[in-house]
């Protein structure tokens, strides 16, 4: 069986043939004409060629080329036929191809296996669902709603939803509009934004509350996204009642 991640240079013309797996050709430089199933293409960097299992496929090659070869990648329903042979990279996939040569000399098998799990989200490649993923992400909002309080960070987040922090944070961001950082920053600043104006408490201690280190974390949170300290913010909130309520004593 070939390697999962191979850096190869294609010469000449090749007889068509076909695999019993999956094969992704992604160009990093350079340029070759490549046929699936009839299908004629110039592929270069920032396209990809998607060959399913059983298809009869073929090169040319007439300059220098260099090119990242994912074969039967296990995220890839093999018995699924791909709707697409040409695409059109995204910029994001386009960034991560440099990432992924380095691991095509890398022993490391898990590590290449939590690389390439990130393709699912990349490319389109053929998949029945995307459900577990998605309840990956549902239980990493659960968590920061529920625990958000305690002081959590988001590589323990990660740890619990079995992902990478990075991973966690590219996928957070795609499916919500937002990181998981800011999410958890959202959250406590609404906590914090409710102590204030219920309570009397001090600083420190509505800091503790809300899960942040101390009463500097809290006026650092309220300047970065309210632009005024929390002593304002509360103050502004009485002037408010004020208003609303004037004393006529």
């Amino acid at each position: 069986m070939r390697d999962s991640i191979e850096i190869l240079s294609y010469q000449g013309t090749e007889k068509a043939h076909l695999h019993s797996h999956t094969q992704i050709v992604l160009p990093l430089s350079g340029q070759l004409e490549l046929e699936v199933e009839g299908q004629q293409q110039a592929v270069e960097f920032g396209q990809a060629c998607l060959i399913s299992s059983q298809q009869a496929h073929t090169h040319q090659a007439e300059q220098d080329n260099r090119c990242l070869v994912l074969n039967a990648l296990p995220i890839w329903n093999q018995d699924l036929v791909s709707q697409e042979t040409f695409i059109q990279l995204t910029p994001q996939a386009q960034a991560y191809l440099p990432f992924l040569s380095t691991l095509s000399a890398d022993p490391n098998s898990f590590k290449q296996q939590q690389a390439l799990s990130m393709l699912e989200y990349l490319l389109p490649l053929p998949k029945e669902s995307l459900l577990q993923a998605n309840m990956r992400l549902y239980k990493a909002r659960q968590l920061i709603d529920q625990e958000f309080a305690n002081g959590l960070i988001i590589k323990e987040i990660a740890q619990q939803v079995h992902l990478s922090s990075s991973q966690l944070t590219l996928l957070f961001k795609q499916h919500f509009g937002i990181t998981p950082k800011q999410y958890l920053l959202k959250k406590q600043l609404t906590a914090a934004k409710h102590w204030l104006s219920t309570s009397q408490n001090s600083l420190e201690d509505i800091a503790e509350k809300v899960g942040l280190s101390n009463a500097s974390a809290l006026i650092r949170l309220f300047h970065q996204h309210e632009n005024m300290t929390p002593g304002r913010f509360r103050s502004t909130l009485d002037d408010e009642s004020q208003k609303q309520f004037p004393n006529y004593e």
